[in-house]
């Protein structure tokens, strides 16, 4: 996701860079264009290195668990997505429009799971036209349960097995195969899961579920 960012902060900053120069060059008063062009170029380097910032800033040290939105932690996700600007299109509405309760956690552990989903689904749809991740929610008794669900071409069945396990591997110069062990740990942590749903069909679906906040 950082690499998303930092990509994504170039543009902006070279636009900001020209435009600079050309007005250093003295450009006519009232140049179409012009003025426009800074303010969305500035907007967007402003919101991507605030994005960038809440994603790689440390968490404390000592971490307990509380009370957490996850509706803020989707739409965390989803402006990450945005800045991307992947050719898969991630559909929050169903999980964003529902009422829930707050659910127990971490915030970043909850959005690194969240994020680890987007990227499998990503790796796994290749970004291509018509690719489509479709996120919902619901409130089940004591729990949430999140479900993650993309057209791609779906899990073979002899690796379903063994999808949750650590088997790290090294491809296109980057470790891979973490990513869902890793979220599965997190979810139990506090009394979750992640599980991969079995009646998906075409495409894959995970469901996240998420212990709900009880008081005292």
């Amino acid at each position: 996701m950082a690499r998303w960012l930092i990509h994504d902060l170039r543009n902006p900053t070279q636009a900001l860079t020209l435009i600079t120069e050309l007005m250093d060059e003295g450009p006519e008063p009232g140049e179409p264009g012009t003025v426009e062009t800074i303010r969305e170029a500035t907007a967007q380097l402003s919101r991507s290195l605030e994005l960038l910032d809440r994603l790689l800033r440390l968490p404390r040290p000592a971490v307990e668990a509380a009370p957490l939105s996850l509706q803020d932690s989707l739409e965390f996700v989803g402006a990450l997505h945005r800045s991307h600007r992947s050719g898969m299109r991630l559909d929050l509405e169903g999980a964003l429009g529902a009422v829930l309760p707050a659910v127990v956690g971490v915030e970043h552990e909850i959005e690194q799971i969240l994020l680890n989903l987007v990227l499998n689904a990503l790796e796994a749809t290749g970004e291509a036209a018509g690719s489509r991740l479709v996120v919902d929610a619901i409130a089940l008794d004591g729990s949430v349960r999140v479900r993650v669900t993309d057209n791609g071409p779906g899990i073979p069945s002899d690796r379903r097995a063994r999808l949750f396990a650590a088997m790290p591997t090294v491809r296109g110069g980057r470790l891979r195969g973490l990513g869902l062990a890793v979220s599965r740990g997190l979810a139990r942590r506090f009394g979750g899961d992640l599980v991969l749903s079995a009646d998906a069909g075409p495409g894959t679906r995970f469901d996240l579920l998420l212990p709900a906040w009880r008081r005292g």
